[in-house]
């Protein structure tokens, strides 16, 4: 892959924002990103048949397309062969596994139901209980519950599968104490794209459509939320829209949205969640759609910071040009440093105003090739508690360096991390990580 200027990342980014989404599959057929990295450590870029490739400083590459719906997970390819040990020896960071740290909050799920649908872990619904999406490419879909305590899985409602539409996928869903809702892209059988948004009671029932959007901005449409009694989205364009939930009425925007994305209802930011034009650019505000009130952004000397309302999640280069990962709050105070870890260059900040997913800096040295080596040993990601100061290892890593690791589908920042648990009486499972039930 050619090496290319920042310049020109974000030209490519900026132009495959609007790409359409395509249909979910499996954590193993997600994100993908290379733990191999370059020994320039400049942006590299190429545009890939479903999407956009981005080699960030880091050497991860996140790629948005192969597993839309999954759209934080990664696949990690394996790193340099062992036949060619490191030429600069040193020690990877160690962390202990989240099984370990948090056993309380760890369970495992079946990749797929008992009718091969495959399951989505979506966010927490409480301490106890989860949400999953039950998809298939070919039928309705579901709503299901599982219910830590009991360990028992339960439908929650069906998802509908629309037959007159092509390329039906769920993208995004947001859940309050009173309501579930979630979008749709699809095609008539013209050609038009359309996103359908759908809403739910929280304790069940039948699903009722609210809206439907068509034209150039349902391949815009980046999160849905829940905000109050409507329903919220905005644009990767800019712009916050709302509709009633009663479905009675035509969506408006929010006034002076124009250039802010959703973060979690009522708050928006003026940085797009995860589909971004420069990783490295801060946010710079946070806004309260419902009061007006706003929140300026105090990076320092920090890039790429996401905030919800009280907290950010970014990272700094020290004098030594080391990265390190950084968590403070809006206003600049609070800050720690969170050192051999760095964060994700596509994130939507901090979980619950308290857990960062980051990623590792687990580099010991090159190879003959010229790659940066990093052992299997390195978590593919890793949770740190702000509260208690735990880093946490999550994800699964094989022998050879390659791996799974996927974020919960949820709009806001999900509560959920999983990935793959090999096979247990002839059935793949998910270790699954509810970070709500960490005490």
């Amino acid at each position: 892959m050619a090496e290319r200027t920042e310049e020109e990342l974000a030209r490519a980014l900026k132009a495959a924002a609007g790409l359409a989404p395509e249909p979910a599959f499996d954590l193993t057929q997600g994100i993908a990103a290379r733990r191999r990295r370059r020994r320039r450590r400049r942006l590299q870029t190429a545009l890939a048949v479903t999407g956009v490739v981005a080699v960030i400083g880091t050497g991860m590459t996140v790629m948005r397309g192969t597993f839309p719906g999954h759209r934080d997970g990664v696949l990690v390819e394996p790193a340099a062969s062992a036949s060619m040990p490191p030429a600069v020896p040193a020690s990877p960071p160690s962390f202990p596994p989240a099984t370990q740290v948090w056993p309380e909050a760890v369970f495992r799920i079946p990749a797929r139901a008992k009718d091969g649908a495959e399951y989505r872990p979506v966010t927490a619904l409480s301490a106890r209980q989860v949400l999953l999406s039950a998809e298939s490419p070919e039928r309705e879909g579901r709503l299901e519950v599982y219910d830590m305590a009991t360990k028992t899985i339960s439908v929650l409602a069906p998802v509908p599968h629309p037959a007159r539409f092509r390329r039906y996928t769920v993208q995004g869903w947001d859940v309050d104490s009173r309501h579930i809702v979630w979008y749709a892209t699809a095609q008539t059988a013209e050609g038009v794209p359309v996103a359908e948004f759908w809403a739910l009671p929280r304790k069940g029932g039948a699903p009722r459509l609210i809206w439907v959007l068509q034209g150039d901005d349902v391949e815009k449409v980046e999160k849905v939320n829940v905000a109050g009694d409507d329903l919220a989205w905005s644009l990767t364009t800019g712009g916050v829209f709302t509709v009633s939930l009663r479905g009675d009425e035509k969506p408006v925007r929010v006034p002076n949205s124009e250039r802010l994305f959703l973060q979690q209802w009522p708050w928006a930011g003026d940085r797009p969640g995860r589909y971004v034009d420069d990783p490295a650019r801060n946010q710079s505000i946070v806004v309260n759609l419902e009061t007006g009130e706003s929140r300026p952004v105090k990076a320092g000397d920090a890039q790429g910071l996401r905030c919800g309302p009280e907290w950010c999640v970014g990272e700094r280069r020290d004098d030594r040009q080391l990265m390190s990962a950084v968590v403070q709050r809006v206003d600049g105070t609070q800050r720690r440093e969170v050192r051999q870890l760095r964060s994700f260059p596509t994130h939507d900040g901090v979980v619950d105003d308290r857990f960062a997913v980051l990623t590792v800096s687990g580099v010991v040295g090159w190879d003959i090739t010229g790659e940066e080596v990093e052992p299997a040993s390195v978590p593919i990601a890793v949770v740190y508690d702000r509260v208690t100061g735990a880093r946490v290892a999550v994800g699964a890593r094989t022998k050879d360096g390659g791996g799974s690791f996927g974020r919960g589908t949820a709009s806001a920042p999900s509560d959920i991390v999983y990935w793959n648990a090999g096979r247990t009486g002839g059935r793949e499972e998910y270790w699954v990580l509810n970070l709500a039930a960490v005490r």
